[in-house]
């Protein structure tokens, strides 16, 4: 048996930043645009710009940069802040998952 755990960062009881709007911004820094990560991800153009746009409302920063068309496309670009955010969820999320683990195993061992 394990636990499974979810986090997520709140800001007033609202939720600012979690593994959706991670995955979300890998996803555009993988794809270049938001649009593509969107569909990659089975999600609506407007549903991905609102969980990006909320969360930076909420954070005070920008994640995203974006570019507008021209001969080389548009696209999407993670700002420093996002990068950061992302490194930093991450590395908090695996390091939680495994003190969770080893507390999980310390009560439940018997099951």
């Amino acid at each position: 048996m394990n636990i499974k755990s979810k986090f997520w960062i709140t800001l007033d009881g609202e939720k600012v930043f979690g593994k959706g709007p991670c995955t979300l911004l890998k996803m555009v820094e993988k794809l270049g645009s938001l649009n593509k990560a969107a569909k990659e991800l089975n999600m609506s153009y407007s549903k991905a710009w609102g969980i990006i746009n909320r969360a930076e409302r909420l954070l005070g920063y920008s994640l995203l940069e974006t570019k507008t068309g021209g001969t080389g496309g548009g696209g999407s670009y993670l700002t420093d802040k996002a990068k950061i955010l992302i490194k930093d969820y991450d590395l908090f999320s695996n390091e939680a998952r495994i003190s969770l683990e080893g507390i999980f195993k310390k009560y439940f061992k018997g099951l």
